[in-house]
């Protein structure tokens, strides 16, 4: 694609663009004198966002570092629905209380990833269930009901794949997209909200809402999509063995978010500096050799620290700097791997390690501050364990754990 602005020709070459109801327009707007709202929605399904979110967060950074007015918009309404996915069965429906924990601390995370406040364009968040709940459901179908094509919404990949399979679709989730699009006309009429941004596997509820705007008000809107963040075997990233690796570091502890992108693939990470580092495509692509050489850890460590320190802190990281220096060095001590169950509590671990004689032992350790677990120190003697976390007790003795 070529575009006269020079941000979006960086966006493009790190890979974030991947459809758009019109390149031109936005082109246009971005060009322009005005900086406009955009928005971007995250429904609280989970305690936590997670990788694949990570993308979406980045691209909100970029373009509010760039000036234009970024909107976050919680669906404490849309969440109680669920979007229709590909999944076999609809989502399972969420209770007010789970809703408000979840969006708490999801917001809490946010918070740190995104200037929420002191500049000029800070984040506006908001969230949809203060005017989705006040809609009267016979004047929204007399209002909006004729301007949504349910041949349209049956041509959704999630839909159609859904009715191809004979699989139950219900009439709550075939609402979601009709939600979401009232979600981007009611910010269009009252933030001037001219874009919104989602994962690749939006895009048929963006354009729905592009559609509704252009239907109702005469006017365009533009509606972007992010590629799904996949490995280069095609699986979504932010999947492991021992599950999803989540932003919310009491999910996945720093260092284990950390390791994970020590740990990716060769072949992901040209992709992945681009995407969630400072340095310049032209820059990645001078030292795009490194793939398959001895300097691929060197660049998998930089591209670690990178994420971590965003995600996290600096503080965190050199915490799991400290730890990393000796799990990565050839002077461990102790066992170097110890096997243990999905439920080994770490006063059993030190033990089984050789790390403590016994279990009063590893309990003196745990109240003298000497264990640490992923660069944290422990005050539990029954907090479970993981699979893939360095334990440490004092700055020479390391081991790390796997699930048998």
């Amino acid at each position: 694609m070529s575009f006269a602005s020079q941000f979006l020709q960086d966006l493009d070459k790190r890979g974030f663009l991947y459809q758009c109801t019109d390149f031109d327009e936005l082109d246009k707007a971005v060009c322009g004198s005005e900086r406009f709202a955009f928005y971007v929605g995250f429904d609280p399904t989970a305690k936590s966002l997670h990788v694949g979110h990570l993308l979406w967060i980045k691209l909100v950074d970029k373009l509010q570092k760039f000036g234009l007015n970024p909107i976050v918009i919680c669906g404490g309404a849309t969440s109680k629905i669920g979007d229709p996915t590909w999944k076999d069965k609809q989502r399972v429906a969420l209770g007010d209380d789970v809703v408000v924990a979840n969006t708490k601390s999801i917001l809490e995370k946010l918070n740190q990833l995104i200037r929420f406040e002191n500049c000029e364009n800070s984040v506006k968040l908001l969230n949809n269930y203060s005017w989705l709940s006040e809609l009267n459901y016979l004047e929204f179908l007399r209002d909006f009901g004729s301007l949504f094509s349910v041949n349209k919404m049956l041509a959704m990949d999630s839909v159609s794949t859904r009715l191809q399979r004979q699989q139950h679709l219900s009439f709550l989730e075939f609402n979601y997209m009709l939600l979401q699009a009232y979600d981007f006309l009611h910010l269009f009429e009252n933030y001037n909200c001219r874009m919104q941004i989602g994962g690749a596997d939006q895009w048929s509820n963006i354009i729905s809402g592009v559609d509704l705007i252009r239907r109702k008000t005469g006017k365009r809107a533009i509606g972007l999509s992010i590629p799904l963040l996949t490995t280069s075997d095609g699986t979504k990233m932010g999947k492991t063995a021992d599950g999803t690796v989540w932003l919310n570091q009491d999910l996945t502890t720093p260092f284990n978010f950390w390791q994970y992108w020590r740990n990716i693939d060769d072949r992901d990470v040209t992709k992945c500096l681009k995407l969630f580092t400072e340095m310049s495509p032209e820059e990645v692509d001078e030292k795009n050799n490194f793939v398959g050489s001895d300097k691929i850890n060197e660049w998998k460590v930089f591209l670690a620290d990178s994420v971590t320190s965003f995600v996290h802190s600096d503080a965190e990281l050199d915490n799991i700097k400290s730890v990393a220096s000796g799990v990565f060095s050839d002077n461990l001590s102790g066992h170097e791997i110890l096997k243990i169950t999905t439920q080994t509590a770490i006063e059993d671990v030190l033990v089984s390690a050789n790390l403590a004689g016994s279990k009063t032992a590893a309990k003196r350790l745990i109240d003298g501050g000497g264990v640490r677990i992923n660069g944290i120190t422990s005050t539990n003697y029954k907090q479970i364990v993981e699979g893939g976390s360095v334990i440490s007790v004092g700055k020479k003795r390391f081991i790390k754990t796997v699930i048998e």
